[in-house]
């Protein structure tokens, strides 16, 4: 059974949740303050430090559950544990 951690916001709780609850592996959810939206920057920094602090092996990867959102998924940096976007 894979581990996966769901970065998302929080206004996608509903549907990540069920998403989460249905699959048949282990997921943690990190949900973010919608109104990071308006301060791209900032989420940017936000989710890059929460993927950073991800310890090697800890997830067998990280899962993004956002849209544009300002481009702040743009230019993310995964360092040893793959990010997936859809």
């Amino acid at each position: 059974m894979a581990r996966y951690l769901a970065l998302t916001c929080e206004a996608l709780a509903r549907p990540v949740y069920a998403a989460a609850a249905g699959s048949p592996h282990t997921v943690t959810v990190q949900f973010y303050r919608q109104g990071l939206h308006n301060t791209p920057k900032k989420l940017r920094h936000t989710l890059q430090d929460d993927i950073d602090a991800v310890q090697p092996g800890e997830y067998d990867a990280i899962l993004l559950a956002y849209g544009l959102c300002g481009t702040a998924t743009a230019d993310l940096v995964a360092r040893h544990t793959p990010i997936i976007m859809p």
